[in-house]
């Protein structure tokens, strides 16, 4: 049975509903639990209802987003429509992303390290970039681990470039560190959250991927 309530100011179609129930058994799957408080996913018909509904997490051009009570607000995809090409596996991608923040939220009430809150999503929802432009930019722009940002850095995130390198970054990183096994870094969650300290996720990290966070990024650049 599903833990969430699905509000709109117009009729919601089934295909929509649908979505919306894939994207909560994609994450119970990998989470292995479902919240226990029910939860409200808001679709917003128009620019006024998504200001107002998104509140202190408002930004323009977004198309989703989440509340720090878990509350999930997407903008419907006729919508989004009007502005960009989207399709209907596009906008169902977008909804498995958004909640996989819902399910972050329920679980661990923090949104650090910010690589995985953003990775994790993104393995479970769209691809910005493919590896091989992946590859390309962080050869040209000489990128590091230091990508695998620690907390969320606003002055990061002004450029949508940026934001789409890394979060594909992130994506792959994660693929690649748990072989295609998201729920891996569930576990390593689940272990952080009890004492959330930098001293802490090295030691983690350290434990669920035999090596530093440098060395493991090397091996990652490799593999690309």
């Amino acid at each position: 049975m599903n833990n969430f309530e699905i509000i709109s100011s117009k009729e919601v179609s089934k295909k929509i509903k649908g979505f919306v129930s894939g994207a909560y058994r994609k994450n119970k799957k990998v989470f292995g639990r479902v919240p226990k408080k029910k939860f409200k996913v808001i679709i917003c018909h128009n620019l006024a209802e998504w200001k107002k509904e998104c509140k202190y997490y408002y930004f323009p051009f977004g198309l989703g987003t989440v509340l720090r009570d878990g509350t999930l607000i997407a903008k419907s995809h006729e919508l989004i429509k009007k502005s960009r090409q989207y399709s209907d596996k596009q906008y169902a991608l977008m909804l498995d992303h958004e909640m996989n923040h819902v399910f972050f939220v329920f679980f661990y009430k923090m949104t650090k390290p910010v690589w995985i809150l953003e990775g994790l999503a993104n393995v479970l929802g769209a691809k910005h970039l493919t590896k091989k432009e992946v590859l390309k930019r962080i050869k040209k722009e000489k990128v590091d681990y230091k990508i695998l940002d620690y907390r969320y850095l606003e002055r990061k995130f002004k450029e949508i470039e940026a934001i789409r390198l890394r979060y594909s970054t992130w994506r792959y990183f994660i693929e690649y560190i748990t072989k295609n096994k998201p729920n891996i870094i569930v576990k390593f969650m689940d272990e952080y959250v009890k004492n959330p300290t930098i001293k802490n996720y090295k030691r983690l990290f350290l434990k669920f991927f035999k090596t530093n966070e440098k060395e493991k990024f090397e091996e990652f650049i490799t593999s690309l």
